[in-house]
């Protein structure tokens, strides 16, 4: 009995040092640059992320504060979002340490100020629908018409209907997210009824949340021009 607990105190002595050892202020710098390099990608460079890491003192590094931390990548892949070019950038985030070395997770406790500029296609925004949870098996194709609109094609899979669905909609930012505005729906050609069009637009927003972008970062405006979709940009003239 008293070799299992002198065992266990040294196991758990060992444990503690590699907590204390990991969480030293070099190494969540490191832990932190190859987080981000693993929820950020860019798919046709894979030396094409750009990202640069302004920590604190190292008393407040170890517990999770940086100064700055910007991102720049064209294009770029976060998690299922995929877009063309990317620039983000956090003042003074507070991040869960704990989360990071244990779990390799980046997760926000706070931050000072937390912005993102992207800019998408039709393509960019087919392959996160085609990722998405909610809309992964309806097979949308999307179009983005001259107006400015999105057109989205595929199969509704709600309420137990089984059938193509056209929908045509507007890109628009609510609560920090980037929703979609059904403002047409037809099922198999035919329009669909007001409490059809409300289901589905409960069922894909939000389509993008803060939440699920390094640092959640905002989405104040949504602009569409000439077939790209600017999130937090003005587009050029």
């Amino acid at each position: 009995m008293v070799r299992k607990f002198r065992l266990l105190l040294v196991v758990g002595t060992l444990a503690l040092a590699t907590v204390i050892t990991a969480s030293s202020s070099p190494n969540v710098v490191q832990i932190l640059e190859q987080v981000l390099r693993k929820e950020i990608t860019n798919p046709k460079d894979s030396n094409g992320l750009n990202l640069r890491i302004v920590p604190s003192s190292p008393e407040e590094t170890e517990k999770g504060k940086f100064q700055l931390v910007e991102v720049e990548c064209k294009p770029a892949k976060v998690r299922s979002i995929s877009l063309r070019e990317l620039k983000a950038r956090a003042v003074e985030p507070v991040i869960d340490v704990s989360a990071l070395i244990g779990m390799w997770k980046l997760r926000t406790i706070s931050v000072k100020e937390s912005t993102l500029q992207g800019i998408m296609d039709a393509d960019n925004f087919e392959k996160m629908l085609s990722e998405l949870k909610a809309t992964k098996d309806m097979r949308i194709k999307v179009q983005i018409t001259e107006d400015g609109k999105l057109t989205l094609r595929g199969i509704l899979t709600l309420l137990r209907i089984n059938n193509p669905f056209e929908a045509v909609c507007k890109a628009e930012p609510r609560d920090n997210c980037l929703y979609l505005k059904i403002d047409e729906l037809r099922v198999n050609g035919i329009g669909a009824p007001g409490f059809l069009v409300s289901r589905l637009e409960r069922h894909i927003n939000p389509v993008v949340e803060p939440k699920d972008l390094p640092f959640n970062p905002p989405i104040k405006s949504v602009r569409i021009r000439k077939g790209l979709i600017y999130l937090n940009i003005t587009p050029p003239d």
